[in-house]
């Protein structure tokens, strides 16, 4: 008697879920390399090899396809920061003045944001996709998408700073602060197409991964230090 049991298919997902993520993965490298108004949904769905119609199916338009690129890159940002991030947001609900655990938390969350920007797969891809959200030429034409996962990073590493520093400073100051802290990864994150002319690297392996992430770490955990 035949077996009535199913045979497992290659992926915990259906078939649906692969082709969406698919489109979603050339979305993010095409729209990174030409922007927003550089890419059309018929390059895309060439490029994912899914008949033009999908793109409708599963997105509407290209702006719907756009919003679900970012929302990929939100929910895998999450996904790697969010146990650093809900640690450090215990130690502030915690109100703790254990300064060395709250730089050691603050050091933790760029440590894993690098890891999501350098070591995650499509990490390059999603790179240029962001650095496209920053230039100002395509800041007119491509749509705007609300960012939950900034928030809280912001929210939480003020928070952090707050509990490090002496005296009591502005929410202004605390903004400035964390801006110039996180802004040490977001260079290399965003200038690593010119990281051979900048320091000599062709690629980011992992080696130069850790050196990034120490370094990074050391430079934090002085500055931080140095608000008390």
């Amino acid at each position: 008697m035949k077996s009535m049991r199913r045979h497992k298919t290659e992926s915990a997902y259906p078939r649906g879920e692969e082709t969406r993520a698919r489109i979603i993965r050339t979305a993010i490298a095409l729209f990174g390399e030409k922007g927003f108004a550089g890419v059309s949904t018929r390059e895309i769905a060439a490029a994912a090899d899914v008949p033009a119609p999908s793109l409708q199916y599963y997105f509407e338009n290209k702006e719907g396809l756009y919003k679900a690129c970012l929302e990929d890159i939100q929910a895998a940002a999450t996904e790697a920061a969010g146990p650093a991030l809900a640690h450090a947001e215990a130690l502030i609900a915690a109100q703790s003045k254990d300064v060395t655990s709250l730089i050691e938390a603050y050091c933790d969350i760029l440590d894993r944001l690098a890891d999501f920007m350098f070591d995650a797969p499509d990490s390059a891809s999603r790179a240029l996709f962001v650095a496209q959200q920053h230039a100002p030429t395509s800041s007119a034409s491509r749509p705007v998408a609300d960012k939950p996962l900034g928030r809280r990073i912001r929210q939480c590493c003020t928070g952090l700073i707050a509990a490090i520093s002496r005296g009591d400073p502005s929410a202004e100051d605390l903004q400035v602060r964390a801006a110039t802290i996180n802004g040490q990864l977001l260079v290399v994150h965003l200038t690593r197409h010119m990281m051979s002319e900048l320091i000599g690297w062709d690629e980011m392996t992992s080696a130069r991964l850790a050196v990034v992430k120490s370094t990074i770490r050391t430079q934090t955990t002085v500055v931080l230090k140095s608000y008390r």
